[in-house]
């Protein structure tokens, strides 16, 4: 179960210019497994070791004209995510290195407050659009299903991705009410190689090992319409889906025409 929604605290973005190939070197002088085969790992990692509490989730990286963004959600107060970004550099220097936060070209910038029923937006998303199945996996874990072979969202045509992602996708952006889905074309899709650690108990004591596995990955753009104000404000600093922690799910707006 989400905790309660937090409506007095801002929701900010931040954008940095990262480098790639710093985070490379930064995950694998760490020697950990997980952060060197997954991107979304080692970002994940090096956003916790930097900027602690107040690192973004979710967050993306994107690819744009001129280079990579890292764009991403915050809940904080302005001076405590620039008081963190300040001490970024000295905290950790290889991973403040690999996501631009020891440059001068970071922009914090205040999410709105006043989304109007109604109002028609652009989005971008990268998600993982799976489902949670009934059956456990190893472990105890419930195993994750991609929503084209989900009878929730697959329909009479189990495998016809397109149809079940777009079905999933409306159903995400609908929580509690918050936006209805008018439009959306797939930008990309593949089955990506993802890494995580977990917990594992050997005898009498507990360790951790990597498991890794393909994860559904998918790039959409499209229009929504805002339904419900405050849902809204909650479903963009939540994110959408599963694995928000590793670079799926955050919701990136424009206005109308900018995307499609």
């Amino acid at each position: 179960m989400d905790a309660p929604a937090d409506t007095h605290t801002p929701l900010l973005l931040l954008r940095t210019r990262p480098q790639l190939d710093a985070l490379a070197r930064w995950a694998a002088a760490t020697g950990q497994r997980a952060l060197r085969e997954d991107p979304g790992y080692a970002l994940h990692a090096a956003l916790k070791a930097t900027l602690g509490a107040v690192a973004p989730k979710p967050f993306a990286l994107v690819q744009r004209a001129d280079g990579f963004q890292f764009l991403g959600y915050v809940k904080a107060e302005r001076a405590a995510a620039e008081r963190a970004l300040q001490l970024a550099p000295d905290t950790e220097p290889g991973a403040a290195a690999a996501l631009g936060l020891d440059r001068d070209d970071i922009v914090v910038k205040a999410m709105p407050a006043d989304w109007r029923p109604g109002e028609r937006l652009d989005f971008e998303v990268r998600v993982a659009p799976i489902v949670r199945s009934r059956s456990a996996g190893d472990h105890g874990r419930w195993a994750e299903v991609d929503a084209a072979f989900h009878p929730s969202f697959a329909g009479d045509t189990q495998g016809d991705r397109a149809a079940a992602h777009q079905r999933w996708l409306a159903q995400q952006l609908a929580r509690e009410g918050a936006a209805t889905l008018l439009h959306s074309h797939a930008t990309g899709f593949r089955l990506a190689t993802i890494a995580r650690r977990g917990a594992e108990a050997s005898g009498q004591q507990t360790g951790r090992r990597t498991r890794s596995g393909l994860l559904p990955d998918l790039s959409v753009r499209g229009q929504l319409r805002v339904e419900n104000p405050q849902a809204f404000a909650d479903l963009l600093a939540r994110g959408l889906g599963r694995h928000r922690s590793f670079g799926f799910g955050c919701l990136l707006l424009a206005p109308p025409g900018s995307w499609t």
